[in-house]
């Protein structure tokens, strides 16, 4: 068997003994749903409450009209146990409902819930890269690396960062991570299958082991071919869920475990533009590549664990409270977390083409390319709030919180040879804060704010301030409107300063990157509408040579955005604009204006049982110039000899929905056959040609 296969046997076992074994708990899950009803449902809890009191109300008030005598009164323990009574009813009939909810679980005073995405609008778009928008350049196949077309806000998380993130939406990391709340065992099963062979398969499994303790897995595995030869992509991702809080919500605590393996070959583009774009050579698969032997991999382990305790306590229902009872001194919320990640990042070529890596800097070329990264990165972080624990989720007047992080990062690098090889270590201590004031219920201030003490990143900081409020009372109303502002000093990312590969090499004293910037925001219903200015000095990028540059002047930059999903009938409109312009500066290129609109037709079938969607899906960008793509290190450097963009991208879909099944069928840049072919995000890596693809999922409850 391939090593490979290994790795899928132990989270597809424990997904076949969760189908197989459906029943081992299933007294112990029935009582704990009882037992915990006002807890996993407060609000409803509460309503059901004031239901049943107005219908004894309403009893007494029809017993004095026809008999004139008064009715008993029930006791406390009749009333709690009416209620325990419609809670679990309410809950058997809404066993099926699953939400989800992120690692920051703890800011508010109760859970942050998500439902899950059951709809079939936009099922379609199964790649993690696309799924949210369309505006990304990578290398034409999925999976591999990635820039997006909007750098905007500038600034990243305060503390120690490598500076390679193009492969980070095909990682599972903790702050997508998802935690279920389910009633009923859930799962669903997808899978996705796209021309020359690309599939895709994707498990999740969420389970009620005890009470309030619940476990669950994501399982992902992707196999890309390509159409192209060695663009093949490779993907494992497994992240396995924990999660309990007490009866009374007082204490909570998650953790995840994550694998991520990521394998893509690398080709280093097309030798020849002319042979794709005058179509002289229809198979790709024999189309003239720049790298025979190249490919990344990236091997990536990490813990997460986060818990909170409540310093006071809180009823669990309005039954707990005693009438003239004294009311409690708020004490607020105490939560500590706790990160571990270990990445490993490999670029080997055994046959390295000197031209295709010119200006080459290095003196090994006489021997084969291996250059290995290894980050370790370990974070503590304290943190006291006073979120509000009321059970309508009113938030407080005033909210704040207050911390303090620890950092502790290794950055290795080896070579081929000894002499390569680097190893730094950095310890950062980031006091952090938030406030959030609500003085009235249509406005709200949100600010917060960090300072980095320590190593490399020593004096850097933050600041974000936004200001919000609705446009006329909170049921009838003619939008919210948001004004915000961001101020950032910060140290470039590591590898900017020092990089020492097998072929590029570079020992830089960069100044701090500055940004400044602020916007308008508004929505309402169907529309979001805005705009950002920022102001950025010193500013980082890769030039024509490959190696970092710093910018000595400012340069501005305004981003602008209109988003709409509009309804006429059966008709959906999904449509997202970007204008976007830099003044000031050459070394930022970006397309000016970036459009996608999704036009969808919805018709219930056999009376609801089933809905059909027949779909179409546009994208452009103008045309620019495009920073080509440097396999080496995974970056993005300037070029100045060719425009791309101004090309129209069409897809068309077929959505259906059966229950709890959706499936899609699709035809994929259909509009190859009639336009020219000059179709790239990043230049020398074609975009795919027009494709069939389908796909299914299916949600389990049991």
């Amino acid at each position: 068997m391939r090593p490979d296969i290994y790795r899928l046997l132990l989270p597809l076992a424990l997904l076949i003994m969760a189908f197989a074994l459906p029943g081992l708990s299933q007294k112990t899950d029935t009582i704990s749903r009882v037992k915990d009803t006002s807890i996993q449902i407060g609000d409803s809890t509460l309503r059901l409450t004031d239901t049943t009191s107005r219908v004894f109300d309403s009893t007494m008030r029809d017993g004095k009209n026809k008999s004139r005598k008064k009715t008993p009164a029930l006791s406390q323990s009749q009333i709690i146990a009416n209620k325990i009574k419609l809670d679990s009813l309410k809950k058997h009939r809404d066993s099926t409902q699953v939400s989800f909810f992120y690692s920051a679980f703890e800011k508010l005073g109760a859970l942050d819930l998500h439902a899950i995405d059951t709809a079939i609008t936009g099922f379609q778009n199964y790649d993690a890269l696309y799924k949210h928008d369309r505006f990304y350049a990578n290398q034409g196949n999925i999976g591999q690396c990635y820039r997006s077309l909007v750098p905007f806000p500038f600034f990243r998380e305060s503390g120690f960062d490598y500076g390679i993130h193009s492969s980070d939406q095909y990682l599972y990391q903790n702050d997508s991570v998802k935690y279920y709340k389910v009633v009923k065992t859930f799962s669903e099963l997808s899978y996705n299958q796209g021309a020359k062979k690309e599939q895709i398969f994707h498990a999740v499994f969420s389970r009620n082991i005890y009470r309030s303790l619940n476990l669950g897995f994501d399982f992902k595995v992707m196999s890309a071919p390509g159409a192209y030869n060695r663009q093949k992509t490779n993907h494992i991702n497994f992240v396995l869920t924990a999660q309990f809080f007490t009866k009374d919500k007082r204490y909570g605590v998650i953790a995840n475990f994550t694998i991520n393996r990521l394998k893509n070959y690398e080709n280093g583009g097309i030798k020849y533009d002319s042979v794709f774009e005058q179509n002289t050579e229809t198979n790709r698969a024999v189309v003239g590549v720049n790298l025979a032997s190249a490919q990344n991999r990236i091997r990536e382990t990490g813990f997460f664990m986060k818990h909170y305790f409540d310093l006071t306590r809180h009823p669990i229902s309005e039954s707990d409270t005693t009438p003239g009872k004294r009311k409690r001194i708020e004490l607020g919320r105490i939560s500590y977390s706790f990160q571990y990640v270990r990445q490993i990042q490999n670029y080997i070529d055994g046959l390295e083409d000197s031209l295709f890596y010119k200006p080459y800097v290095g003196d090994t070329l006489a021997f084969p390319t291996v250059d290995s990264l290894t980050l370790v990165r370990i974070v503590n972080d304290l943190v006291w709030s006073n979120p509000s624990f009321n059970k309508n989720l009113r938030p407080r007047i005033f909210q704040m919180s207050a911390g303090i992080k620890q950092l502790y990062v290794e950055s290795k690098f080896n070579g081929v040879l000894d002499i390569m090889a680097t190893k730094d270590f950095f310890m950062q201590f980031i006091p952090h804060a938030e406030i959030t004031f609500n003085p009235f219920y249509n406005l709200k201030l949100e600010a917060k704010g960090d300072y980095v003490l320590g190593e490399y990143n020593e004096g850097d900081l933050s600041l974000h301030v936004k200001l919000s409020t609705i446009l006329g009372r909170k049921d009838k109303n003619a939008g919210t409107l948001s004004i915000s502002g961001n101020y950032a000093l910060q140290q470039p990312a590591w590898f900017y300063q020092q990089y020492h590969g097998h072929f590029y090499a570079w020992d830089n004293n960069f100044d701090k990157q500055g940004v400044i910037s602020g916007g308008l925001d508004y929505r309402f219903k169907f529309l979001e509408a805005g705009f950002n200015i920022s102001r950025i000095s010193n500013y980082i990028y890769m030039d024509t040579s490959r190696v970092p540059e710093q910018l000595d002047n400012e340069f501005g930059h305004l981003y602008a955005y209109l988003n709409g999903n509009v309804n006429f009938g059966r008709f959906l409109v999904k449509a997202r604009l970007v204008y976007q312009t830099v003044q000031g500066a050459t070394v930022l290129r970006l397309p000016a204006f970036m459009g996608s609109l999704d036009l969808y037709y919805t018709q219930p079938l056999f009376k609801g049982a089933a809905i059909l969607q027949p779909a179409l899906s546009f994208f452009y960008n103008t045309s620019y110039y495009a920073d080509q793509y440097n396999p080496s290190n995974r970056t993005y450097y300037l070029q100045d000899k060719r425009e791309i963009g101004n090309y129209l991208y069409m897809d068309v879909y077929l959505n259906l929905k059966i229950q709890r099944a959706r499936l899609y069928v699709a035809y994929t840049h259909f509009n190859t056959s009639f336009m020219s072919h000059d179709y790239y995000t990043t230049p020398t890596y074609p975009m795919p040609d027009a494709a069939f693809k389908f796909g299914v999922a299916w949600r389990f409850h049991d």
